[in-house]
């Protein structure tokens, strides 16, 4: 497995014209300071925004509007990484900074294909699957002070994004899933979107034969008008093929708009609901909420509720609404085109009633039967038996992809075998094991831990000191599962002050101990107040002791800025 390797973080605040130089061994790094609130868990959360990850920083730190270079390294190749706002950029080796305006989309693609992370996820509006940003291929990697204790898969905010992702991000790092299960996954989605497009074409159909039904009754036999317009044929013959064409065809473009603008309708409905709704969200967030900030009441998720993001739903609302004026345009235009065919097809009409005085015969019940029903008769049968025939195609093509995705699905699952699963899980068991009883936290009940999907039990078993080791040794073995099973490049493990709950001296020892022998050859990064019991963790370490200038020093800044101005 290759290795991601931290080099240095570079961080600037032209507000503060202030800026720091953080450089890192390739073993053991210890981030520490005297006392709290000096910036030693902010600098690792640094590396992790740098990259495009979204920690959780304090209304201060936010203050700073700061920017960042995260320099790494894989496999002897190095990596630069430019971080303002949302404004991301990405440097290979000596080349230039390539510019992304956001996380998502083609900067995810590129650092994910430089990370080896293959894991993809349902995008909540198109259902097609996506290569999410780099905080779920970080995950496994970045033990959070004020968020990984207690909700553990909880490092980054606005993972939200996705629905239920945890188990398919869990399992990918630990080598439940493989990059073919995605491969076969987005060709599903694929298939599937396909599928929808079919689905809504056959209900267009399906209203374009109500429309000719409306418009032409089938009140004659079609054999016997056939064989009484034949009777006509001889002195008509120019006139019926002109006559039967035009009506066919203004049929036919009536139906289909008619088909496009009941479609268009509907749309329209959706719009001025999800209008109505975002007009409400935005009352909510400035008259019902003070806070910067909102829990979620199902998943405890904390989401923003800044300016920015208040505004973001100004723009939803902004692009709807331009949105519906596109749709209601539309609706105008097609209806017309719906008024022209009418009034020609009443036109084409006219032209029949003067044949109709001319020509007019009786069927075999001695019903009379003039040349206008004989040519609707036929067009309209003609109308029916092509869109029936489409329709029957496409309900061909929806049960062709109905097969098709079930074939995948039976690939995928034998992708993992039965006794993969139960290989993967018997490894989680001894290595979970073996470290709790190392961090002595051995009276947390783990008869019902048995994979790594049970994280939250692990939880619930924490809250005092045993049990924080108890979590401790879960994420330290799902640092350990990804090494020995994962299918992506190997990060460093960083950990924000693993003294939690105030372990006594012979546990902090027990930790520092697990830290320096079972992982000797990792890149650990650590933040953690000054203390004797990390004595043989600093001896190996490079240390970075931060002061009361935190993580800002002025006299740097003019030496660092002309890095952050390189192109």
């Amino acid at each position: 497995m290759r290795n991601l390797k931290f080099i240095q973080l570079l961080v600037l605040s032209n507000s503060a014209k202030s800026a720091n130089q953080f450089e890192f061994s390739k073993t053991l790094n210890l981030i520490t300071s005297q006392d709290n609130s000096v910036g030693k868990s902010t600098l690792p959360k640094l590396l992790f925004w740098g990259l495009g990850c979204e920690p959780e920083f304090d209304t201060t730190w936010k203050a700073q509007d700061c920017m960042t270079i995260v320099e790494f390294e894989i496999s002897s190749v190095k990596y630069k990484v430019k971080r303002y706002k949302n404004q991301i950029s990405l440097k290979i080796k000596d080349s230039v900074y390539t510019n992304y305006q956001k996380i998502t989309g083609d900067y995810s693609i590129k650092i994910a294909e430089i990370l080896d992370f293959k894991a993809l996820l349902p995008n909540q509006t198109s259902n097609l699957q996506e290569t999410p940003p780099p905080a779920y291929y970080f995950l496994p990697f970045y033990i959070d002070q004020r968020r990984s204790w207690s909700n553990a898969w909880n490092n980054f905010e606005n993972l939200g994004q996705y629905s239920s992702w945890k188990s398919t991000i869990i399992k990918y790092h630990v080598g439940l899933l493989t990059p073919e299960h995605f491969e076969i996954e987005a060709e599903k989605a694929e298939k599937k979107d396909f599928q929808k497009t079919i689905e809504i074409e056959v209900k267009k159909i399906e209203t374009a034969l109500e429309v000719v039904e409306y418009y032409i009754p089938q009140s004659l036999n079609t054999v016997t008008d056939i064989e009484s317009f034949d009777k006509l044929t001889e002195g008509i013959k120019s006139d019926l093929i002109e006559l039967q064409q035009t009506q066919e065809k203004l049929l036919s473009e009536i139906s289909l708009n008619n088909a496009e603008k009941t479609h268009l309708i509907q749309q329209r409905i959706i719009t001025e609901k999800i209008l109505s709704e975002l007009d409400s969200d935005y009352k909510f967030t400035v008259e019902n909420i003070e806070d910067d900030i909102i829990e979620c009441p199902l998943c405890g998720t904390v989401h923003e509720n800044s300016i920015i993001n208040r505004a973001s739903i100004l723009t939803d609302k902004v692009q709807a609404e331009n949105q519906l004026d596109v749709i209601i345009n539309e609706i105008g235009k097609i209806t017309i085109k719906i008024e022209k065919s009418e009034a020609e097809l009443a036109e084409a009409r006219k032209q029949i009633d003067k044949i109709n005085a001319k020509y007019v015969i009786d069927d075999n019940e001695n019903k009379s039967i003039n040349f206008n029903q004989i040519i609707e008769s036929i067009a309209g049968k003609s109308i029916k038996e092509s869109v029936t025939l489409s329709k029957t195609n496409k309900i061909v093509e929806i049960k062709q992809i109905d097969d098709d995705v079930k074939k995948l699905a039976k690939e995928q699952k034998s992708l993992i075998t039965k006794e993969i699963v139960e290989d993967r899980n018997d490894s989680f068991n001894s290595i979970l094991t073996k470290y709790v009883k190392l961090l002595d936290a051995e009276t947390i009940n783990l008869s019902e831990i048995n994979s790594p999907l049970d994280y939250n039990k692990i939880i619930k078993e924490g809250g005092a000191a045993e049990g924080t080791r108890a979590i401790l040794a879960y994420y330290l073995t799902i640092y350990n599962m990804v090494r020995k099973f994962g299918n992506e490049v190997e990060s460093p493990l960083v950990i924000d002050t693993p003294n939690q709950q105030e372990q006594s001296n012979t546990n902090y020892d027990k930790i520092v101990n697990l830290l320096i022998t079972e992982f000797t050859d990792v890149q650990i990064i650590m933040s953690a107040m000054e203390n004797e019991h990390l004595k043989p963790f600093a001896e190996k370490a490079k240390v970075i002791t931060l002061n009361k200038d935190k993580l800002f020093v002025k006299e740097k800044y003019d030496e660092l800025k002309k890095y952050f101005d390189e192109p």
